[in-house]
């Protein structure tokens, strides 16, 4: 049961309805069975209404990405928007790997940038490459951890060779 009162403050509170119900944490049918019941349901058009969530925000263009207007933009989405509006191919710049895999269709792929810069997001800084080439490439430069059981590896692999 949802008192008159708390349904009376929410509507007063919000600009629509559904908002309302929102406010209250119930479903809007519940919210509308009981704001009809009181007498007191007061539909609008959803005309002007922003909608929670962000619906209907259209993303940056890319060539405004491209020109550095927004240097915060998900690197993930570049690289997708990137591949799908033909940009950058789908394979690694360095070794041309472009084997998909089964589970998504979608090729193993990092998209990096040429300065170590991610917020110089220009065309000619970007390159994708497959995860070895980016662990061979960058992986000093940027700080990867390399395991300790890979470090030990690499220490016997090159006592082997120096020993001889």
């Amino acid at each position: 049961m949802i008192a008159k009162s708390k349904i009376q403050w929410s509507i007063n509170e919000t600009q629509s309805m559904k908002q309302a119900a929102r406010l209250l944490s119930v479903s809007y049918n519940t919210f509308k069975k009981y704001a009809k019941m009181y007498e007191v349901f007061q539909p609008s058009s959803n005309r002007g209404i922003r909608k929670v969530g962000g619906v209907g925000v259209k993303p940056p263009e890319l060539q405004a990405i491209f020109d550095g207007n927004h240097p915060s933009y998900s690197q993930a989405r570049l690289q997708q928007r990137c591949i799908k509006e033909g940009y950058l191919a789908e394979l690694c710049d360095n070794c041309e790997y472009n084997e998909m895999r089964r589970s998504d269709l979608t090729v193993p792929l990092i998209l990096d940038y040429l300065d170590d810069d991610g917020t110089n997001k220009d065309l000619a800084n970007l390159r994708l490459l497959c995860y070895n080439c980016f662990y061979l490439l960058k992986g000093d430069r940027l700080k990867v951890a390399i395991p300790n059981n890979v470090r030990g590896f690499q220490k016997a692999v090159s006592n082997l060779f120096t020993t001889e």
